[in-house]
């Protein structure tokens, strides 16, 4: 009865395989391709990681959206000081909360909704963005953004040709329950 080699022993054999190859083809075509192959990887990896992002910023606005539309941030007795507590306990698993900027504005009706341009500075924090949440039965509009820097140089070089930082952003309009 033969005895079949096992995992290990496969794998020695293999090694030694490529250890005695003298034509050096093999390492060629592996030094050709795998700095493609982990650029294409790292990128795969990163647009994974900003479009993530994207999803936690629109989950951070959900929860923040869901205190002023109950009337709990504006019973606090400091509402700005409540709304960013929650939003920072929110965007603390993805982005640091100095990095999340949420413009919030209140509206009579659907109809009168209307943000002003955002404008962003060289660090890409937004320059107008302001807390106004709205009373009663009012209607709430909320937009955020966030900043993302890439690293993949493929990216960086297309996504980021000037340097300044990409912006992740997020909307959420809804009416405010009665309290």
């Amino acid at each position: 009865m033969t005895r079949r080699p096992g995992l290990s022993g496969v794998a020695r054999r293999n090694a030694s395989g490529y250890r005695a190859c003298a034509s050096g083809a093999t390492a060629l075509e592996f030094g050709l391709i795998m700095p493609v192959f982990l650029l294409l990887v790292f990128a795969i990896v990163e647009t994974s990681i900003f479009y993530y992002k994207q999803s936690h910023l629109k989950f951070v606005l959900h929860q923040a959206g869901r205190g002023l539309q109950t009337g709990a941030i504006q019973k606090s007795q400091y509402p700005k000081a409540s709304f960013d507590a929650g939003v920072c306990d929110d965007a603390a698993l993805i982005f640091d909360c100095s990095d999340v900027y949420i413009d919030v504005r209140n509206f009579d009706t659907i109809a009168a909704v209307s943000f002003p341009k955002a404008r962003f500075d060289s660090a890409g924090k937004p320059t107008n963005f302001v807390f106004q949440p709205g009373g009663s039965a009012k209607i709430t509009a909320m937009r955020a953004a966030a900043t993302h820097n890439f690293v993949t140089p493929f990216l960086a070089d297309i996504l980021q040709p000037t340097g300044k930082p990409v912006i992740v952003v997020g909307f959420s309009i809804f009416k405010n329950e009665p309290f």
